[in-house]
């Protein structure tokens, strides 16, 4: 097996990286929703960053991937923790988790804001291209 790249971050790089994706926005939002748990900090300081005062956490969970082979399915994702449908709609939502990996979390998270009426948009910290 190839041994994996592996970086350490310090707090000044990720200040950095918060300082990189900060003009990439092309509006401003009304509200937050944070991934748990690796949303926590990168939404926090976005938060702080953009003046976001309406922070949500949303937590989801998909079965084992064992159950998966044994069904030949993939699940549906279960909403552990998730905002009520009356704080979303309407609502410029940008829905921030720590890492892009497959992407099945963070579409999930944005495909239920848009179900109620939300207008999602999506960042995260880093994306995984080999996951």
């Amino acid at each position: 097996m190839p041994q994996l790249r592996h970086e350490s971050l310090t707090w000044d790089d990720v200040d950095k990286l918060i300082d990189h994706i900060l003009p990439q926005f092309q509006s401003d939002f009304e509200i937050m929703v944070i991934i748990t748990r690796g949303g926590i900090v990168p939404g926090g300081l976005l938060a702080e960053a953009m003046g976001i005062p309406t922070i949500l956490t949303a937590s989801v969970d998909f079965p084992v991937e064992a159950e998966r082979q044994k069904t030949g399915l993939f699940a549906w994702p279960r909403f552990i923790q998730f905002p009520n449908d009356d704080l979303l709609r309407g609502k410029r939502c940008l829905v921030v988790d720590d890492v892009w990996g497959s992407g099945r979390t963070i579409t999930a998270v944005k495909n239920r804001i848009a179900a109620t009426g939300g207008t999602p948009f999506t960042c995260v910290i880093h994306f995984n291209p080999y996951r």
